[in-house]
């Protein structure tokens, strides 16, 4: 379910990490739970004891004080439901299960849950761990796209934790922003990550003054606010290898850069921009009727065009998106872009696919049943593969390789 309702996520979520989640929670101990009914009945009673609470939060008797920490409280449980929820993906608890590899009572705890339980369970029990994976998720997320940047460094470089150096770190990148109305306000995380050792520093600035409109006790208000500005960057030492999100352009790239040399590795860093591979999209117009390798031996059935966007080449003038259906004996974006144009021998001719979502349905094995996944590309080297699970990743590729969007020896960043 991609959205998220606590409700609905809780009767996903059986015993006992209902109560270990509850128990350990700081709103638990204002719910008034019988954990001696049924089994099947406690998600709707945990629900209800957390809907009364919110309906007697305005109640007269409570004073101020009581009442804001029941309101933060109330808070905290929604916030961290959806963070659990956001969470529960292969990818993610392939992530917990890498970070958590000899951890016993970790493997005996994934043995009987399904992934919204393992992602709660690593939410109670290890939330240190449940941070750092979703710091690293989160950077993916963003990895390949517009405010990322890619540069190799020197290898085998410590970065520091000592707080008095990352603080001077966060002040210095916060001056970068000064310029469009940020504030002194920084907060650092740093996280690490078990599969290759690198290492991960997340950084808030405080952001210009932005007014935003909500509600609060069920009355209208706009309030100014400070938005919390996100940089990140992530250095692996067995490499050198330096990733990048930052918002103003190669040159605050660089001066993050420099400045991640001078206050956390002390060290005199030149880093050498390691170009984004350009996916050759217009591959893809002949509908993917002919791929150049059998994809059967990938575990692949079918590949399908879900969305491609054309743009003139070469001159101005109007791009256009066509999207298909999802099904998979439908028409793809190419054929029903073909079908759409009345001109269509000068499609090639004249325009360019620039972006692209595919979609690829995988046959059924002794382990798994037949199912699909589906990734974002884009002409200039932009892709969502990294956001796909370990097993998948690999068949993306050969799928793309096969389609002579990118060659043999090229891996996608």
């Amino acid at each position: 379910m991609k959205i998220f309702n606590p409700a609905h996520f809780l009767r996903h979520i059986s015993m006992p990490t209902l109560r270990e989640f509850t128990d350990a929670h700081p709103l638990g101990q204002g719910l008034a739970i019988d954990w001696s009914l049924a089994q099947e009945l406690l998600p709707t009673v945990v629900n209800d004891a957390v809907a009364l609470l919110e309906a007697t939060m305005q109640g007269a008797e409570m004073t101020q004080a009581e009442r804001e920490s029941v309101e933060y409280k109330l808070h905290l449980w929604h916030d961290d439901l959806r963070r659990a929820h956001l969470m529960a993906n292969d990818l993610s608890i392939q992530e917990f299960q890498t970070s958590c590899a000899g951890d016993r009572e970790v493997r005996e705890a994934f043995v009987s849950r399904d992934a919204r339980e393992k992602s709660l369970w690593m939410l109670t029990f290890r939330d240190d761990l449940f941070r750092q994976v979703e710091l690293h998720i989160a950077f993916q997320a963003k990895s390949n796209g517009k405010y990322w940047k890619k540069h190799r460094i020197q290898p085998g470089l410590d970065p520091m934790q000592d707080r008095i150096k990352l603080d001077a770190f966060c002040h210095e990148v916060a001056k970068l922003y000064k310029s469009v109305g940020g504030g002194d306000g920084t907060h650092i995380e740093v996280s690490k990550r078990a599969a290759d050792g690198s290492v991960q520093l997340t950084i808030y600035i405080e952001g210009p003054v932005t007014a935003i409109a909500h509600f609060s006790e069920n009355s209208f208000k706009r309030i100014n606010t400070r938005i919390a500005l996100e940089t990140a960057l992530v250095y692996q030492p067995s490499t050198g290898f330096i990733e990048t999100i930052v918002k103003g352009g190669a040159k605050n790239h660089g001066a993050v850069l420099e400045l991640f040399g001078k206050h956390v590795v002390e060290t005199a860093i030149k880093p050498e921009e390691i170009e984004k591979t350009r996916y050759k999209l217009n591959a893809l117009r002949d509908g993917m009727m002919e791929p150049f390798e059998d994809w059967s031996a990938y575990g692949v059935e079918k590949v399908r065009l879900r969305r491609a966007r054309f743009t003139p080449m070469g001159r101005t003038g109007i791009s256009f998106q066509v999207e298909a259906l999802p099904a998979k004996d439908q028409d793809d974006a190419i054929r029903l872009a073909l079908k759409g144009l009345r001109v269509h021998h000068s499609f090639e001719s004249e325009y360019n696919m620039s972006s692209a979502s595919v979609i690829v349905y995988t046959l059924a094995t002794e382990s798994r049943k037949a199912g699909h996944f589906s990734f974002d590309i884009s002409a200039t080297g932009s892709s969502t593969i990294k956001n796909l699970s370990d097993k998948n990743q690999p068949t993306a590729l050969a799928v793309l390789r096969s389609l002579n969007v990118i060659e043999a020896e090229e891996v996608a960043a």
